[in-house]
């Protein structure tokens, strides 16, 4: 009985001796890693995040987050309305591979500044995006428009904060010949106000305002995030 049992299963279920059908194995390899979320590396959740940003459809970004995504990042993606022609997204990992291999890579996209929350800007703003790996493969886990950058290194400048300050350095940078702008700056003791700013895909430039005093910053954001590459101060 056992034997005719064994012949009548391998009938009805073609395949079954040789793992299934082509198209069997095509719908569980589906079933195992296309479920929206996650790829099996961070490209392909760039492309996951470029076709749903096309959408502009929140309930297509919101399964691409990480379970531990900052506030910003849940407020864009749930506050998001407005399809964003982003193209490709090239996601940043490193020399050989390296940011990859640690489990964070970054990559800047322009997106629209009422899809970022600030209407007021015209045009687009170059957006920073961290992808993340965890144990069930990568997700979205941060974002920062350069506007909001500048903002930050203007709070950090009041605050006389000079370690945040010289954290948003670019790694391979060191700013000034004679002396640090950053620390003369905040040793002057003015109030700055951040004036005449511009921004593009490669970067920002912006002029802090003190005084007689201004502090002059370029940003980059070649790498995927962005840094501060130049910094003088004029008195």
């Amino acid at each position: 009985m056992a034997l005719v049992a064994f012949a009548i299963t391998a009938f009805v279920a073609p395949g079954f001796l040789v793992g299934g059908s082509e198209s069997q194995r095509a719908a569980n390899h589906g079933t195992a890693e296309d479920f929206t979320v996650r790829g099996v590396a961070a490209q392909d959740l760039g492309d996951k995040v470029a076709e749903a940003l096309k959408t502009g459809k929140s309930a297509a970004v919101t399964p691409l987050l990480c379970p531990d995504a900052t506030e910003e990042l849940k407020t864009f993606a749930d506050e998001f309305r407005e399809p964003q022609d982003v193209g490709y997204i090239h996601v940043n990992v490193g020399f050989d591979g390296e940011d990859e291999k640690k489990g964070l890579t970054r990559a800047v996209v322009s997106l629209s500044g009422s899809a970022m929350g600030r209407p007021d800007i015209d045009g687009e703003i170059p957006t920073s995006f961290t992808f993340v790996r965890q144990a069930d493969g990568w997700c979205w886990q941060d974002l920062r428009d350069i506007v909001g950058y500048l903002e930050d290194f203007h709070d950090a400048l009041n605050a006389g904060d000079l370690d945040t300050l010289h954290s948003m350095q670019c790694l391979d940078r060191s700013l000034g010949f004679l002396s640090d702008p950053f620390a003369d700056a905040i040793a002057s003791g003015e109030k700055w106000t951040m004036e005449n700013y511009s921004h593009r895909m490669a970067g920002a430039n912006a002029d802090f305002v003190g005084g007689d005093a201004t502090l002059t910053i370029g940003v980059n954001s070649s790498d995927g995030g962005f840094c501060v590459m130049t910094g003088s101060l004029e008195k």
